[in-house]
This record gives C-alpha cells, sequence and structure tokens, in this order.
C-alpha cells in the first residue's frame, strides 16, 4: 500500500489484489448466488433477476460489510481505526436493512393491496412496488455469520501465499 503522488500511481486494479476487497464482494456476490439457487431448488427454475434482486436469504449487505469488518480485523487488527470504521459502516448498513428498509417493503406490499382493490372499482394507474426491500434479523444474521468465514477463509489464504 502506497500513498498516490502523481497519475502514474494510480493503479485501480491494485484494488482486486486486497484481501479487504476480495472478502467483501467474494461474500456478496456468493451471498447473491445463494439466492438464485435457493430459488431453482424450490421452483425448478433458473431467475436470474435473483442475482440484483434485494431482500431474501442470505443478506448479500450483509454479507458484504461482515466480510469487510472482519477482513479488516484480521489483517490490521481488531483495535485498528480502519476495523472500527469498518464495524460502524457494517452495523449502520445491516441495521438499515433490518429496519428502515424492511419497513419501506411492508409499506410497498400495503400500497399494493390498496392499488389492486382500487382497479376493481374505477380505472387506477399505479406501477407495482417493488416488496422485497429490506431482510428479517434472521436473514441479516446469516449474512453476517456467512460474510464473516469467507473473510476468515480468503484472509487465511491470503496469508498462506503471502
Amino acid at each position: 500500500m502506497g500513498v498516490i503522488r502523481n497519475w502514474h500511481d494510480l493503479n485501480a486494479f491494485e484494488i482486486v489484489r486486497h484481501p479487504w476487497f476480495v472478502s467483501a464482494f467474494l461474500a456478496g456476490g456468493l451471498a447473491q448466488l445463494a439466492k438464485l439457487v435457493r430459488v431453482y431448488l424450490r421452483t425448478g427454475r433458473v431467475d436470474f433477476s435473483e442475482l440484483s434482486a434485494s431482500g431474501g436469504m442470505p443478506s448479500a449487505h450483509s454479507s458484504l460489510v461482515s466480510a469487510l469488518a472482519a477482513a479488516v480485523g484480521l489483517t490490521d487488527g481488531f483495535d485498528s481505526p480502519e476495523a472500527m470504521i469498518a464495524l460502524g459502516f457494517a452495523t449502520i448498513t445491516i441495521a438499515d436493512a433490518v429496519s428502515i428498509r424492511r419497513a419501506a417493503g411492508e409499506q410497498a406490499e400495503i400500497l399494493n393491496r390498496v392499488v389492486e382493490r382500487l382497479r376493481k372499482t374505477e380505472p387506477f394507474e399505479a406501477k407495482k412496488l417493488e416488496e422485497s426491500l429490506g431482510h428479517r434479523r434472521r436473514e441479516a444474521l446469516a449474512g453476517a455469520v456467512f460474510g464473516i468465514l469467507v473473510a476468515i477463509a480468503v484472509c487465511g489464504v491470503w496469508d498462506f501465499w503471502k
């Protein structure tokens, strides 16, 4: 790691060689992929929209931020300023997913039902709102545990290859 002193030092691809980045985005990506697999096992069909869908088990948001916080702690120490920042970021993200975004999804579900009832009595134009926005606590917890396990695995392999 170093300081960028001029444009010649700027190499955006260096970030992908860091265990923080690899842990976070591998955990988030695998969590999204797990949703696709769950839907396939439940319905027998592959629905690629699951790769970008929010909500569901496990929480990809929780996986990503938990893996980031764990990787920072594992590489720089859990008492480092970077680890404290990553933990704060993870806490805010997970709290948002299980409270504000979850409530917004529940409100969307209610509004969609109201619109359907209005359509039965009169012409009413409204786009259906996305209902699966947030996470249940168990989805967020599963995502967090998954993210931590991914970070442990990535950082363990990283140390092995050094």
